[in-house]
């Protein structure tokens, strides 16, 4: 893919605002990002527990990925840098309905709090900036992490579905979690992130 072409269609993605946290910056995600995104994503067992990541990931697969972002205009994705530069993502989907978020964390920054942080400030974004009265998570129901994460933020666990995972070309099981605005208002008071 021409390397011009991409960046043409990422000046619409850059109007996705910058978040800040404690430690970490949400942006835009960028053509810079493609070979670390190549390498933190080429790991199966992050690819099994997400729907829309194959498995092998390459840096095709990221390039296909940064052409397509900014088409829907309810959809900000979300890169997330630590300041050494991209560790992860956060997608938020359906923000003209109920926001949908969903995240990724590359294997070596693992335990260290960053999703939680990166999640929070999303959430605090959606809330801040939004009329949505709610955000909804899924999850597979083996992915103990990410659902560690959704209860420390506040989320709670509605109900059985399904989850498809494209690396591993079936639909496997998962939870439904929901945040409403009050709860989310309740527990965090005081602790919006600032833009950049």
């Amino acid at each position: 893919m021409p390397e011009l072409r991409l960046n043409e269609r990422l000046n619409e993605v850059r109007r996705a605002p910058v978040l800040k946290s404690a430690r970490l910056s949400l942006r835009a995600p960028v053509p810079a990002d493609l070979d670390r995104l190549a390498k933190l994503a080429n790991d199966a067992d992050i690819a099994r527990m997400l729907e829309r990541m194959p498995h092998p990931y390459s840096r095709a697969d990221g390039e296909t990925w940064l052409a397509g972002l900014g088409r829907d205009p309810a959809t900000f994705e979300f890169a997330v840098d630590d300041g050494s530069g991209f560790i992860g993502g956060v997608s938020l989907r359906g923000l003209d309905e109920t926001p949908v978020i969903g995240y990724w964390l590359g294997r070596p920054y693992w335990g260290h709090g960053y999703m939680s942080e990166a999640a929070g400030t999303a959430l605090a974004w959606v809330f801040g900036t939004r009329d949505a009265a709610t955000v909804e998570a899924r999850v597979m129901t083996e992915n103990t992490a990410s659902r560690n994460v959704l209860t420390k933020l506040g989320f709670r666990d509605i109900g059985e579905t399904d989850c498809a995972s494209l690396a591993c070309g079936t639909s496997r099981p998962a939870r439904r979690y929901r945040l409403d605005r009050t709860t989310y208002e309740n527990r965090n008071r005081g602790d919006a992130p600032g833009k950049a």
